[in-house]
């Protein structure tokens, strides 16, 4: 290769990498086939049985396709408030309590600025009626949120109610919640470093916190169960009137599909968007974040046990986090590297 030719392959790799920035380091990465390396953080304390995170979970069994670019079905699910305790779930529905849990890659500290992209399923039971999963009114407590948060220091539990943080949890980054079968009235939350949740505004992009809003059911058209979930609820508990996985969610509810969940830390913004779509940002240049790190969870809305303790739950999968690149900086990269395509230009034209 000549010196000339040598010089245009460089300023053509760079223009395209201008003309499409995709190029981030990775600092960190995990497909959750283990649970080496991070923290589970549980609250109430004393209900710390109720709760379970497990690795490398195979959630085929579930009927759940593999998360987009996966070449397996494992991940990690995170269950809570389970009736009977994680370690012998019963069908009964005995009294519970909001609970749930957190987890977080240990010691975790990405930097100022950083972006945490992963896939989330969140999965329920509806009622034992006709109208099924979308009769979330009476669906049994199958209501959990789903939680993602950043700016944490991953050694407290993220966990959250209905409105409020549970006995024991705390907030100590901006969480971002939802819940997987809607129809709660705040359906997507952020929690700005504390258990109140920011009211529906400009920092929704919806305007709108209520999965009813029309900017979320465009998002989030209404699914069915994986059919598999029929036959799965039966076998658990059978006496009910009707199948509880019969039927279709709510338009604008996240459960029963794979979402790409993007969170980014961007100088003093930080921006939740899925299925590359913004949900909700917030300015925390006045919040003294608890650290660098992030959090993935779930948690019960309210005391109420379910009926269907192996159906209710969210799986995550493919995590990555990367650096984010200072905009500022990279338009002076490609500008300059612009003038010197220029430059070679018109040497080639003398």
């Amino acid at each position: 290769m000549t010196s000339r030719q040598l010089r245009s392959f460089v300023y053509l790799a760079i223009l395209g990498m201008c003309a499409s920035p995709t190029w981030a380091a990775i600092l960190y990465s995990d497909n959750f086939t283990n649970g080496a390396g991070w923290t589970t953080n549980v609250a109430p304390t004393a209900n710390a049985s109720l709760q379970q995170a497990t690795f490398n979970y195979d959630y085929s069994a579930m009927g759940i396709p593999a998360a987009p670019g996966s070449s397996d079905t494992i991940g990690l699910r995170l269950r809570a408030n389970i009736p009977g305790g994680a370690a012998a779930p019963v069908t009964t529905r005995p009294a519970g309590v909001t609970s749930g849990l957190s987890v977080s890659p240990t010691g975790g500290n990405f930097g100022t600025d950083y972006m945490a992209t992963f896939y989330a399923w969140s999965n329920f039971n509806g009622a034992p009626n006709a109208s099924g999963l979308a009769d979330n009114g009476n669906s049994e407590g199958g209501t959990n949120n789903v939680l993602f948060a950043l700016g944490t220091s991953g050694t407290v539990p993220l966990v959250v109610g209905n409105t409020t943080l549970v006995t024991n949890g705390q907030m100590d980054g901006i969480g971002f919640a939802t819940t997987g079968d809607g129809g709660i009235n705040n359906d997507y939350r952020i929690y700005p470093k504390s258990g109140t949740i920011t009211p529906a505004g400009s920092n929704y992009a919806a305007g709108s916190n209520g999965n009813t809003a029309a900017y979320y059911q465009t998002l989030f058209p209404s699914v069915s169960a994986p059919a598999v979930q029929q036959s799965l609820s039966t076998a658990e508990y059978g006496s009910d009137a009707s199948n509880t996985q019969a039927g279709s969610t709510q338009a604008g509810a996240f459960g029963f599909a794979w979402h790409k969940v993007v969170l980014t830390k961007l100088n003093n913004i930080v921006y939740w968007d899925v299925d590359n779509t913004r949900i909700a940002q917030l300015d925390v240049s006045s919040i003294a974040m608890g650290g660098n790190n992030i959090a993935l969870g779930v948690s019960d809305v309210n005391t109420t046990t379910t009926r269907h303790p192996s159906l209710l739950f969210t799986v995550f999968d493919n995590l990555t986090i990367t650096d984010v690149p200072e905009p500022a900086s990279f338009t002076i990269i490609c500008v300059a590297f612009s003038g010197f395509g220029l430059l070679l230009r018109r040497r080639r034209g003398a």
